[in-house]
């Protein structure tokens, strides 16, 4: 790490928080649920309780901190918060200490640094926001995996190379105005020419309008971190799989972070992008990884990728029907009147959405209530298929087994399109979405 990006975090913890809010909410980092840790990078079958170690590296204000120390908390799991800037940390303590939180240890060190202290290693590693920061983003991974448990698991933040071009072409503007001018100087700059902004600048097309311009102004350590950090760089598809392979790592999943919906992997997917059959068969023949560049290249507004890291390639398991033993579960969880409103708009064309923009339209029969009934996180995969074989499917001589199979994965797959639904074993690790509902309507 730098010495001039020590000294802006110095100045400018970010990202921006008050302590005091802590009494009013709880920040939850998709990256961060450990549901989606347990089902995208332990199959669901780890075992989250008082021998579980997270580490936070580059923890910043404490957002990723605050939410692992209190999954963790009723369970006796730890937190190590790593972070270099004491005016950081101050702020991360602060919230910690507001919450009650006792489960933290606190480290000012740079990841270099901790790694070279040769710490007990841990089952889980949070860096979101930082690699990309680094004078060599490729050695901090390095150092990162070398305190992971062999069957660990990273959650990484990275910035997006296409969806961020607004940034790329804001900081070459800016680039020779910049000189002789300390970081202070460089703010005020920067905060009047985006208060005088132009109606078609991309920054407003990236941001959504006017209503991001508003934020940044009201925010210094956002400007900042956007649009004045002396060091980064950002990554495409292709660089995220290449670079996790610099440190012998395969990407498990992509997945969400703040201000993009409950979950980011739909993002990535070619079926909610393309419509034509012809190009959806020609796409899907191709590598998986490809197939995530294309949706990355289309959608042209992912300023970031949110992306879980294991050193066992499950990139290419993680979407199918989990295994026999593990119990599906409603991750978010159906509203009071779900099974109720499917039931009576049977046969009727429905939406089924979360709250947050997510949904996908279908028309089911009855049947559809009472399999997703049955999807309780105590019936594993093995005990649904008989139940869908024998008790709610018409018995007919041909092989219903598969055809049971075959209509689970169906109903998996779209349940599990948004993480509406993931796998545990049965009595396991099933913490539910704290923000998001399912409901339906009639469409």
């Amino acid at each position: 790490m730098s010495q001039q990006v020590r000294e802006l975090y110095e100045q400018f913890p970010y990202p921006l928080r008050d302590p005091q809010q802590e009494k009013d909410r709880l920040l939850m980092p998709p990256l961060d649920t450990l549901s989606r840790v347990n089902h995208y990078c332990f199959g669901g079958t780890r075992e989250i309780d008082a021998g579980f170690r997270a580490l936070v590296a580059g923890g910043g204000t404490g957002d990723a901190m605050i939410w692992l120390a209190e999954q963790l908390r009723d369970v006796d799991g730890s937190v190590t918060y790593l972070e270099p800037s004491s005016a950081s940390t101050k702020v991360a303590r602060a919230r910690a200490e507001a919450r009650g939180l006792t489960n933290v240890t606190y480290v000012n060190q740079t990841i270099s640094d901790f790694a070279k202290s040769k710490p007990e290693p841990f089952d889980y590693v949070n860096c979101a926001g930082v690699l990309h920061h680094l004078e060599d983003p490729e050695e901090g991974l390095a150092d990162l995996t070398s305190v992971l448990k062999a069957d660990g698991a990273m959650g990484v933040m990275v910035y997006g190379e296409h969806g961020r071009l607004a940034v790329t072409e804001w900081r070459k503007m800016i680039e020779p105005l910049l000189a002789g001018k300390d970081l202070v100087e460089q703010l005020a700059m920067t905060r009047k020419l985006l208060s005088t902004l132009p109606e078609d600048n991309m920054l407003l097309k990236m941001g959504g309008g006017p209503g991001f311009i508003k934020g940044l102004l009201e925010n210094d350590p956002e400007i900042v971190d956007l649009l004045l950090h002396p060091v980064e760089c950002a990554y495409d598809v292709h660089g995220v799989y290449d670079f996790a392979a610099s440190a012998g790592l395969n990407v498990a999943a992509f997945t969400g972070f703040f201000g993009f919906g409950g979950t980011g992997k739909a993002h990535y997917s070619i079926e909610n992008l393309i419509r034509d059959p012809g190009l959806m068969r020609e796409l899907a023949a191709k590598p998986l990884r490809d197939q995530q560049a294309f949706c990355e290249r289309f959608s042209g507004a992912m300023p970031l990728h949110a992306f879980y890291l294991t050193r066992e390639d499950k990139g290419q398991t993680t979407e199918a029907l989990p295994d026999g033993e593990l119990a599906p579960y409603f991750f978010v969880p159906p509203s009071k009147t779900f099974f109720d409103d499917l039931l009576a708009l049977a046969g009727k064309p429905v939406l089924i959405e979360d709250g947050t923009g997510n949904a996908v339209d279908l028309t089911g029969g009855p049947d559809l209530a009472r399999l997703l009934a049955v999807f309780d996180g105590k019936n594993s995969v093995a005990d649904i298929v008989k139940i869908l074989r024998d008790e709610i499917l018409a018995k007919q001589p041909i092989d219903m087994n598969s055809i049971a199979i075959n209509t689970l994965g169906a109903v998996w797959a779209l349940f599990h399109k948004f993480d509406w639904m993931l796998a545990a074993k049965p009595g396991g690790w099933q913490k539910i979405d704290g923000e998001r509902v399912l409901s339906v309507r009639k469409v």
